[in-house]
């Protein structure tokens, strides 16, 4: 598990690219004699369990292929080869978990026919997680078709490993990005005058946007609003005609995700009338809350207990202002998401999801996969 792990890692694919992860699953499934069925373009698959049960009818483990798209500053073995592209998001932990577990049903089938299960199950290996179109891709291609339930975990830095976080609700918050293009007219530096410089006007909207966003909603509830890239030109001696703003904004109600965009975009208007620039405010990408059915939640804690212990299994009390193209899946049909512990024994080894120096206690490998695979097969055998 770890080497087919580290592989991924030292091999990451952004989302939309997954070509190279999709054929080492399919290439390790295959050696173990199980035969998938690849999806569109070859990126993502499907792989189905026979247990007995009546045909259509299953419960789904889903696991993701795609990383993020930042540089590795690890200096690991295993560091990312590939330039500007990093698994700092534990999907290569998630994807080798989900593997191992189709391996051993598969190796088992025989024995864990007998018990009488009355649900298959299904392994989804999708792409383009991170950039929110990914699980509405597999939708779209049948994979949730006679799906009763749908399961999946995501591995968490600072939860100590061999120990599993639950909770029933939202678990994630709504999270849409934005892309705000910034017009102006460019010229010579040394003759402001006779341009209109998009860069002043750009960085008075994300003082504003940061100032003033938060205050159209109540505070009482979370918000996170965060502009992570500013590009404008390139030359010293010359003002650029464009400049592009791009962030997310998450919180953990709907409301207050529509008054929020609303506000972003009065901003952006209100700063380009002052200016002279012109501007255009887009969301390309939106999931919404991770909201996960008490009742599977309910099998997941048993499962988590007969795996870790009673004592290693946490109440999560507060929903994360991360976001997961998982609870597309949960508009459909009743699904959770558990939060693996992962941490490093050392404090200091711990960096924070999509941190380039993100790694995680390969320990918790074993772990994620028979919780997944118990999950799993204690969900099949429940009556419909």
């Amino acid at each position: 598990m770890i080497a087919f792990r580290r592989d991924l890692h030292r091999h990451p694919e952004a989302s939309g690219e997954e070509y190279r992860t999709t054929l080492r699953v399919v290439e390790t499934m295959r050696t173990a004699g199980i035969e998938p069925v690849l999806l569109e373009d070859d990126r993502g698959l499907l792989l189905d369990i026979d247990l007995g049960a009546p045909k259509g009818q299953y419960i789904a483990i889903r696991a993701d292929l795609d990383c993020v798209q930042i540089q590795d500053q690890k200096s690991t073995d295993w560091r990312s080869a590939n330039d500007g592209l990093c698994h700092a998001c534990g999907h290569d932990a998630h994807t080798t978990m989900a593997l191992h577990a189709a391996m051993a049903m598969h190796e088992h089938v025989e024995a864990l026919r007998l018990l009488g299960s009355e649900a298959n199950i299904r392994f989804i290996f999708q792409p383009a997680e991170e950039d929110g179109t990914g699980a509405q891709d597999m939708i779209r291609q049948h994979a949730v078709e006679g799906v009763r339930s749908i399961l999946a975990v995501h591995v968490d830095p600072y939860l100590e490993c061999g120990s599993i976080g639950l909770k029933a609700g939202p678990i994630t918050a709504n999270c849409v990005s934005f892309r705000i293009i910034v017009n102006g007219d460019g010229g010579h530096s040394a003759r402001p005058y006779q341009s209109i410089d998009p860069i002043p006007a750009a960085v008075n909207m994300v003082s504003l946007m940061y100032q003033l966003c938060p205050r159209s909603m109540d505070s009482r509830y979370p918000l996170a609003l965060t502009v992570t890239s500013l590009h404008a030109g390139k030359a010293h001696n010359a003002i650029p005609d464009t400049a592009e703003i791009c962030g997310t904004l998450r919180t953990s109600r709907d409301v207050d995700q529509l008054q929020v965009q609303k506000m972003l975009t009065e901003v952006v208007r209100g700063i380009s009338a002052t200016t002279g620039c012109t501007s255009k405010v887009e969301f390309p990408h939106s999931s919404p809350a991770t909201n996960n059915d008490i009742e599977v939640v309910e099998r997941m804690w048993q499962a988590a207990e007969d795996v870790v212990g009673r004592e290693h299994v946490q109440l999560i009390e507060m929903p994360s202002l991360g976001g997961e193209d998982f609870a597309y899946y949960q508009k459909v049909v009743p699904g959770a998401m558990a939060r693996l512990g992962a941490a490093f024994q050392d404090p200091n080894a711990r960096h924070p999801l999509h941190s380039p120096h993100f790694d995680f206690n390969e320990a918790a490998l074993v772990v994620g996969t028979r919780f997944l695979a118990r999950t799993a097969l204690c969900s099949a055998v429940i009556p419909a």
